[in-house]
């Protein structure tokens, strides 16, 4: 293995060492409520989905080396600068529209559309996905970590309540 290919590695390898690391250090956490979830739960469970997308990444480079052959070149990708400014756009409407509208219809409108700016055109996907992507967020929040989501106002309120 070349110097060059040797560095491809580093970063995995050490994200897997500082998120064993921490993980480790979560024990030491004091808590005295009697919640269901410890503040434990949380960092835990962000640093297994980073120990495990680091534990991917080493996975496929070792497996891309193994199979050898000349390396391509990839392309300079291309910067669309006004599809950034509309992205950028679109999360502040959905942070400042969540308060007023709650959390579940605010999210089921920003998905829909950051996938149509995305360029799915997919009718099926379109209708499909904003709701398993909200349903499982929300359930995890609200049923697995008990984080009390936004609620929104006035009707938004109201149908926000028929899901607790």
């Amino acid at each position: 293995m070349k110097g060059k290919d040797k560095g491809e590695f580093v970063i995995p390898i050490i994200l897997i060492a500082l998120s064993i690391f921490l993980f480790i250090n979560t024990s030491t956490f004091q808590f005295t409520t009697y919640e269901k979830a410890s503040p434990r739960m949380w960092p835990r469970g962000i640093l297994v989905l980073l120990l495990l997308t680091s534990l991917t990444l080493v996975g496929k480079l070792l497996f891309e080396k193994s199979k050898g052959g000349a390396e391509k070149e990839k392309p300079e990708p291309k910067i669309k600068r006004g599809m950034m400014v509309k992205g950028i756009l679109v999360l502040f409407l959905y942070i400042f529209l969540m308060q007023y509208l709650g959390y579940i219809l605010a999210t089921l409108f920003f998905t829909v559309a950051a996938m149509l700016m995305l360029g799915n055109r997919s009718k099926f996907q379109l209708f499909v996905v904003p709701i398993l992507t909200t349903a499982f967020i929300f359930v995890v929040f609200t049923h697995t970590m008990y984080i009390p989501l936004p609620k929104g106002v006035w009707v938004f309120r109201a149908f926000s309540l028929m899901f607790q």
